[in-house]
């Protein structure tokens, strides 16, 4: 077999064995983001409920008031709670896409490394 044909069969063997390793990085990269959304989700669905308790609270807070001053007081407190809780839902679910992202992205990334280290070796030989 001539030089050539080897060579030929090498990169036939090496682009099939990238695709495999690609397509298996692919999965793992999926399965990851399927977890990140069910922890976003279920992140979600725990602030919401917070929220809703609280909002309960305060509305059972200010329909009590006896003042209109009380009453405007609890309606602070209502715009303050609301605020608070967006600001500290917001933050929560940041972190976790930005990890979900990092995460996810490991698998795909560190075969296109591997892939680039070979064809730059390959190529220097």
């Amino acid at each position: 077999m001539s030089k050539t044909a080897t060579q030929f069969d090498k990169i036939i063997k090496d682009t099939a064995d990238f695709s495999t390793q690609y397509s298996e990085a692919c999965s793992k990269s999926c399965a990851i983001m399927m977890k990140g959304f069910e922890d976003i989700l279920g992140t979600v669905m725990s602030l919401s409920q917070s929220s809703a308790e609280k909002q309960a609270k305060l509305i059972k807070e200010a329909m009590s008031s006896k003042t209109i001053n009380e009453f405007a007081e609890v309606q602070n407190k209502i715009i303050q709670t609301n605020f608070d809780d967006m600001m500290s839902g917001a933050t929560k679910i940041s972190e976790i896409s930005v990890k979900l992202l990092t995460d996810s992205s490991e698998p795909v990334s560190a075969e296109i490394n591997k892939a680039v280290q070979k064809a730059t070796k390959a190529m220097a030989a």
